[in-house]
């Protein structure tokens, strides 16, 4: 790093006068503070950001709606109106010419009040539905102040109505209905429940509410475009938009990390002025996703002027990404190459990770990401019945090299076509794609998610005349063929543009052969994990199953009798109509149903892992034919039954550690033909690798019953290679439910291995297990070392307090050694683990 700065001090000139020197900024956001909400009368402190759920719980008005079934208890919050209030003293944006009110986030319908009068945004209300002041949660509203303020105690009032009403007002003007109501209005639509979520209908100021405040000129947006980019150098041009409140001159100056690289004189005309100017980076450092390279970030600055300055920041990586979508003899492809290499992606669907989003925070977003980095992950799914992001979520994702498939927010329904609903639309996404356009983890803008999946699959236009499916389908085509295309068009013509995710429904032969696929066959069809295998498509982006969470997180929402898989408060915390029945169609199929509600929990997560495991195992087995695997669901936005790896308080499901394991840049793969064991070795490493593969075939006690190793062999950079095909001789099939095959594959700088198994869990014959365990301490974790004489299936270490283990759910063969680290959450105290193995429930 240190070498890197010295070139680009030697490269690019001095250190930027402009940032080292104390100088006077043009403007500053001075935030409102002491915000009150109504309720029954009384006024009660608020916390802005918020919204009126987390003021109700914090004031003790309700009771915490994840805990038992207080979901159903507090449905009257969303159906109620609510007032919000502050002063301000003009005194708040003093010496400043220019000030403006602005909302970063409204959720959703508002009338703001100053002083008594209702406030618009500069456009005529005229143009406005229901003389709201805002309408759409996912934009930010500025406003002009009026003219009847007072030099003291100005009263701003808001007030936020509820969206059903006025969705239903909405939908009794079309004539014919649509799908679901929730779609009239811009909001998280997860808010009205899904089969993963409570129904919890916020509002509130979710982001926050400031003054902008500035003198002489501000700079109001960057956008850096990289128009070339190679070994020696990239050339990239600065987009600044510059509002001036007069004519002037004033000098720009340009920094990349901290180093000033060209000043310009620029000429200001008043209002907003577009200036661009090319920058290069000598040999410049790509930026990759996680496991191909390093993630190289350049701070560029631009200092508009002297003292007083106006300074904006952006912070860039610079890579190409393209998404190749050609024909091919098969159908067509669904990849995406970076800076020239095909990436095989490999991630999971994320979700909004609260229900409350505001009590996320900058660190908990990092903590997610960072869960995913270590998870062997490279690419997530922002799904479009969620939010768009923080900026702070997408910068950890920048550091991390989680590259980002982001869908515009529309998911699952039809919309109307209204021109104010366009024109909303269209606000929306002008706003969101400026303020994340920048993000070089940013890979792809997707229109929505499984809109043309239901318009064609689900029954959809069995409800309408032929006239009313034109209407219908002429409105999904101005927002998501006409609307959204032109904006990332004129905005963000760097990156691609997928209309609807997926391209076909799973019912179709296409899904296995064109575009992206969400293959629900398994869960939704009830299908047989193996039918992964026929059913892979050219890129994976939804397949899930569902798990319960550990026991430490049902005991925070329930008491002892609410701990039975089939209690009202367990049936509260399980959002799908046959949840428990499909988990236990599987569950008797492949490992049993446990008598005990802890180890139903346990094999629950057992199933879930065994079976997405097995997906991405085959997926990634038939690279380069499938190029993608994002499995549904990362995390959960409470505590529940659900498609996560990772539950709502960030501990690690068996799933998330065995996606670690299947996303490692090398692996071994798997697939059965008859009696013979196909071998492969998926890699993706840049460069062949060579060695040998060694095949053992053991019982469960550890004898060895037969070794064959092979001679040199070579798996391809960044594909899947079969290496070798291994028949099951006759009286090993005999004995399938006592014995395994392990294959090692041994290269120059790693080795990695396989147990593979002749049968289900459920068939098999294991011996009682008894690992032993010590553990002991080291700084701020402890060591836990691990030996079996046995083969020990599922090892589940857990202790009495909350921590970060580096493996667990895992196979341990006879003999085997291994270390677990742990991180406790609380480094006072002294932990005590447990051990709980598939054969200690069954």
């Amino acid at each position: 790093m240190l070498r890197k700065i010295a070139v680009l001090l030697l490269v690019m000139g001095t250190v930027c006068s402009c940032i080292n020197k104390t100088t006077e900024e043009t403007g500053r956001k001075t935030p409102l503070s002491h915000w009150q909400f109504k309720y029954d009368s009384l006024w009660y402190d608020a916390n802005i950001p918020g919204c009126v759920h987390t003021d109700l719980l914090a004031n003790g008005i309700i009771s915490d709606p994840f805990y038992r079934s207080n979901e159903d208890s507090v449905q009257w919050v969303g159906d109620s109106i609510w007032s919000y209030k502050t002063c301000f003293d003009k005194d708040d944006f003093k010496p400043y010419n220019n000030v403006k009110l602005v909302f970063d986030g409204l959720d959703t319908y508002t009338r703001i009040f100053i002083n008594g009068k209702q406030i618009f945004i500069d456009d005529s209300p005229d143009t406005r539905d229901y003389d709201f002041s805002t309408d759409n949660m996912f934009r930010t509203w500025t406003f002009s102040l009026p003219e009847n303020l007072k030099e003291k105690d100005n009263e701003l009032v808001v007030s936020f109505f509820p969206p059903a009403v006025v969705d239903s007002i909405k939908a009794s003007k079309l004539p014919y209905t649509l799908p679901d109501t929730r779609a009239f209005t811009r909001k998280a639509q997860y808010h009205s429940g899904w089969d993963w979520g409570p129904k919890l209908v916020t509002c509130g100021m979710w982001k926050p509410v400031y003054f902008e405040c500035w003198n002489d000129f501000k700079v109001s947006d960057c956008q850096i475009f990289q128009q070339s980019l190679s070994d020696s150098l990239a050339m990239i041009d600065v987009v600044l938009a510059i509002e001036s409140d007069s004519t002037r001159n004033s000098d720009v100056a340009y920094c990349i990390n901290g180093v000033e690289v060209r000043k310009d004189n620029v000429e200001l005309q008043k209002g907003v002025n577009h200036i661009s100017t090319s920058l290069k980076i000598n040999a410049p450092q790509l930026w990759w996703p996680n496991g191909l390279g390093e993630q190289t970030l350049y701070d560029v600055t631009a200092i508009v002027g002297d003292n007083p300055k106006a300074t904006v920041n952006k912070r860039i990586g610079l890579r190409e990404i393209r998404l190749v979508t050609d024909k091919d003899e098969y159908g067509s492809k669904f990849e995406f190459h970076v800076n020239g290499i095909p990436v095989f992606a490999k991630g999971a669907n994320y979700i909004p990770s609260d229900s409350f989003v505001t009590r996320k925070t900058k660190d908990s977003h990092r903590e997610m990401i960072n869960s995913c980095r270590e998870a062997n992950m490279n690419m997530i799914r922002i799904w479009g019945g969620g939010i768009y992001e923080d900026d702070e979520f997408y910068d950890a994702c920048d550091e991390a090299g989680i590259i980002v498939w982001q869908d515009f927010m529309f998911a699952c329904a039809l919309y109307p076509g209204d021109k104010e609903f366009l024109a909303n639309v269209k606000e929306e996404a002008v706003q969101q794609v400026n303020r994340l356009r920048n993000h070089p983890c940013l890979a792809l803008w997707c229109g929505n998610n499984e809109v043309k999946n239901g318009w064609e699959d689900w029954g959809w236009q069995n409800a309408y005349t032929p006239q009313q499916r034109d209407e219908i389908y002429a409105a999904y085509n101005q927002v998501f063929l006409n609307i959204l295309p032109s904006v990332i068009d004129s905005l963000d013509t760097d990156r691609p543009y997928h209309a609807s995710s997926p391209l076909w429904g799973w019912g179709h032969e296409e899904c296995c052969t064109e575009g992206d696929s969400h293959y629900w066959g398994v869960w939704w069809g009830e299908q047989p994990f193996e039918v992964w295998e026929a059913k892979t498509g050219r890129f994976m982006s939804e397949y899930g199953f569902q798990s319960y969470p550990e026991m430490a997180t049902i005991e925070a929402f329930t008491i002892e009798t609410d701990r039975d898989i089939n209690s009202p408060v367990m049936k509260t915390h399980q959002k799908h109509g046959r949840g428990v029945e499909i988990i236990n169609a599987y569950m008797d199929n492949y490992y049993g149903i446990p008598a005990s509600f802890e180890d139903y929990l346990y094999v629950s997560q057992l199933v879930q892992a065994y079976g997405i495991g097995k997906a991405i195992e085959i997926h990634r087995l038939k690279e380069p034919y499938c190029m993608g695997t994002l499995y549904w669901q990362l995390n959960d936005c409470w505590p529940v039954a659900s498609w996560s790896s990772r539950d709502y308080f960030g501990r690690w499901k068996a799933l998330h550690y065995e996606a670690k394991h299947k996303f490692e840049n090398v692996i071994i793969a798997t697939r059965m033909q008859s009696d013979t064991v196909c071998v492969y070795v998926v890699s993706d490493k840049l460069a062949d690798i060579h060695g040998r593969l060694l095949v053992q075939v053991y019982d469960f006690e550890g004898n060895l019953l037969r070794k064959d190793e092979a001679s040199k062999c070579t798996a391809k950079a960044n594909t899947s290679t079969m290496l070798c095909y291994y028949p099951v001789r006759k009286d090993f099939q005999q004995r399938a439910s006592e014995l395994f095959v392990k294959f090692t594959f041994t290269y120059e700088d790693g080795e990695v291995y396989k147990l593979f198994y002749l049968t289900k869990p459920k068939e098999m014959k294991l011996p009682a297990t008894d690992i032993s365990l010590v553990a002991e301490k080291a700084k701020d974790y402890y060591t836990i070392n691990l030996k079996s004489d046995v083969l020990s299936k599922d090892v589940y270490i857990s202790a009495d307090c909350d921590g970060k283990y580096s493996d667990n759910y895992f196979d341990m063969f006879p003999g085997m050694e291994k270390q677990v680290i742990f991180i406790p959450a609380d480094k006072k105290i002294k932990p005590q683990f447990k051990i709980k193995t598939y054969s200690d429930v069954f």
